[in-house]
């Protein structure tokens, strides 16, 4: 018997990810088997993405840089 987990998704439910602990119920694919009960998953699930990572950061903190530098950066690429 191949008893089959999915490799990537997430949770019909709470939208959590899908991992080896994943229940197929219905055809639905549900993150536990509280979830698939309806029974609400008391740990919280830490973010996948820092807060930080989520915002691009301003070209206005940057440093300016000096026609030398521009021009060193253009032929090392070439």
């Amino acid at each position: 018997m191949v008893d089959y987990r999915p490799s990537s998704g997430s949770c019909a439910r709470c939208r959590a990810a899908l991992g080896l602990v994943s229940v197929r119920e219905g055809g639905v694919w549900y993150c536990s088997q509280a979830c698939a009960e309806g029974r609400p998953s008391l740990a919280p699930h830490p973010p996948a993405v820092s807060e930080r990572r989520l915002y691009n950061r301003p070209l206005r903190f940057f440093r300016k840089r000096l026609p030398k530098e521009l021009n060193a950066a253009a032929t090392q690429t070439s």
